[in-house]
């Protein structure tokens, strides 16, 4: 897992192909003005959800992890808190799907942190996370990266 500004993305650029397009982006659009829905990139093969949520309490917010994509997460309007434990240490799996590319997991979260409006999270499938927890609505960014870039 990684946790930094969006203004020091240069930084991860080189740690997966489409990083430096996808943080290029980022930085340049203004993410206020988009709408909830899914931008694609097809020639890529990444694509982003602008997700428009209500926050949840950590009680409703279960450990997930993802095997073939990379989740980079922003958001945009409001901070939200976010649960992690090393998938390695996940073994409880509460549901499953093979077309979402989403696994749940029963285990509690080891730690909490804030993931703030100009910040960025980006978690790798060993990265067992539980987002979107807090109080209110948000609007945020999940960008799903391809594991294995062709």
């Amino acid at each position: 897992m990684i946790l930094d500004k969006l203004s020091s993305s240069g930084c991860y650029e080189n740690l997966h192909p489409l990083f430096g397009k996808i943080f290029n982006y980022l930085k340049n659009t203004d993410l206020q003005s988009l709408k909830p829905g899914k931008i694609r990139f097809p020639e890529d093969g990444f694509y982003i959800n602008v997700d428009e949520v209500d926050l949840r309490p950590k009680s409703e917010a279960f450990l997930e992890a993802h095997d073939r994509y990379i989740d980079i997460q922003l958001p945009i309007t409001h901070s939200e808190t976010v649960g992690y434990r090393s998938r390695e240490e996940c073994s409880d799996v509460k549901s499953a799907s093979e077309e979402r590319d989403i696994l749940f997991f029963n285990e509690p979260s080891e730690s909490f942190f804030e993931l703030k409006p100009g910040s960025f999270a980006i978690f790798f499938p060993q990265d067992a996370h539980a987002p979107i927890i807090g109080e209110g609505r948000t609007r945020k960014i999940v960008v799903k990266v391809p594991v294995a870039h062709v």
